[in-house]
């Protein structure tokens, strides 16, 4: 496959950007003791990407992706080695605001142009090794950014995030495929507006979002489950480091990368698993929607106690329906026709983005009238509900031709699709 080298990198600059996750959520609750200074650190980098994934979506379809890559790569760069001379808690909030902006641009181009640089025939293959790499990222990178920290320092982890991103862009100078493949394609009589009016009508390229996924109903309840699960999302990432520091105190970086390091390492099983086991590959549709309500059940688990062993027990298995969700509900974006699939990611990127944001917010203030566990309870029992309706329409109107878009054959997906 060629272009594969890429997957590595990236996953290297995956690497640097979690284990920088992990220290500086442990660094601006240990500077200020406050759930509220934390939940603010992960609500900003979300509100960065909010502001910004609509129209990274609409430049990701006019523009050259790898050129977007390579500048957001030199951006975040330079953004993060800002944090070694000004670690106060506010600029803390500024570099995460501002790497939320470019890393949406990144994503989104990144993830839009996959079928293009890998090739359209290897997106199960290529979208397994992915998740697969960004599990082993999550191992790694969340228990070696706690364990460098104890070792060196944050300082130690900002500089490997810095050089990640700069790997990334030199590699990506290096690369080349065809990035124009398949821009002529369209489907459902939708013209593709003339180049120079795309960002001048940015509300038209909504609609035309809107226009693509209402004709593909099974493709909008999954856009609709999205938001609602990251909603729930925003309690456990805000959750884990406060249970890291009910844990142990004074080891607070280490058990919250330890939490997710286990966590990530049921994502690895899982992305073995998938592209080999028939029936997942041709349930897509029923795959991200009944493994979604279990992950929400297995972190419910994770906040029952803080008995180390149970915690990383639910820890594991949670990780592997998350990367059921994930890998599914990436893999169904991806099969948009390419010459909108940059804005269907801008979208699915600003739901995301806004399900994070609110539950970011909504969560510290429940945490007022509730204590952690049942604050996540709350919150993913609301995904579990969403889920469960959404599973019951899915069952009940899967068979009518309307509901299912059988042109672009979403409901099933084989190694060669």
């Amino acid at each position: 496959m060629a272009n594969k080298i890429y997957l590595y990198v990236k996953a290297l600059s995956d690497l640097g950007s979690r284990m920088e996750m992990i220290v500086l959520g442990a660094l601006i609750f240990a500077t200020t003791q406050s759930v509220g200074w934390l939940s603010a650190s992960l609500a900003v980098s979300v509100l960065g990407g909010m502001f910004s994934s609509l129209v990274s979506g609409v430049v990701a379809d006019q523009y050259d992706r790898r050129k977007i890559m390579i500048v957001t790569d030199i951006l975040r760069a330079g953004l993060i080695l800002l944090l070694i001379p000004f670690p106060e808690p506010v600029m803390i909030l500024v570099v995460r605001f501002f790497m939320g902006v470019s890393g949406s641009f990144f994503e989104v181009s990144y993830n839009a142009e996959v079928p293009q640089i890998y090739g359209k025939q290897n997106l199960l293959r290529t979208n397994a090794i992915i998740s697969r790499l960004g599990a082993v990222t999550m191992v790694f990178g969340f228990l070696g950014g706690g364990y460098l920290q104890h070792l060196f320092g944050y300082e130690s982890v900002v500089l490997l995030d810095s050089f990640s991103f700069l790997l990334s862009m030199l590699v990506l100078l290096k690369l080349r495929w065809d990035p124009h493949r398949n821009y002529k394609e369209k489907s459902s009589g939708l013209a593709i507006p003339a180049p120079w009016h795309r960002l001048r009508k940015q509300l038209d390229d909504l609609r035309e979002v809107k226009q693509y996924l209402w004709v593909r109903p099974a493709l909008l309840l999954v856009f609709m489950v999205y938001v609602i699960d990251t909603f729930g999302s925003g309690s456990h990432n805000l959750g884990v480091p406060l249970l890291a520091a009910e844990i142990d105190a004074d080891r607070q970086a280490l058990f919250y990368g330890l939490i997710w390091a286990v966590w990530g390492s049921g994502n690895v099983l899982t992305t073995y698993l998938l592209p080999h086991i028939a029936w997942l590959r041709g349930n897509l549709y029923r795959v991200y929607l009944l493994s979604t309500p279990f992950m929400s059940l297995g972190f419910i688990a994770i906040f029952l106690t803080t008995e180390l062993p149970w915690v990383l027990t639910a820890a594991f298995v949670t990780g592997v329906f998350d990367a059921c969700s994930v890998t599914t509900a990436t893999t169904l974006f991806q099969k948009s026709d390419n010459w909108i699939r940059g804005r269907v990611f801008g979208v699915s990127l600003f739901l995301n983005r806004i399900g994070f944001f609110f539950g970011f917010i909504a969560a510290p203030l429940v945490m007022q009238m509730l204590s952690l566990s049942h604050m996540v309870m709350l919150f993913h029992g609301i995904v579990i509900a969403i889920a469960s309706a959404a599973v019951v329409i899915y069952q009940l109107q899967s068979g009518s031709p309307k509901f299912m878009d059988r042109s672009v054959n979403h409901g099933s997906f084989n190694a060669n699709d």
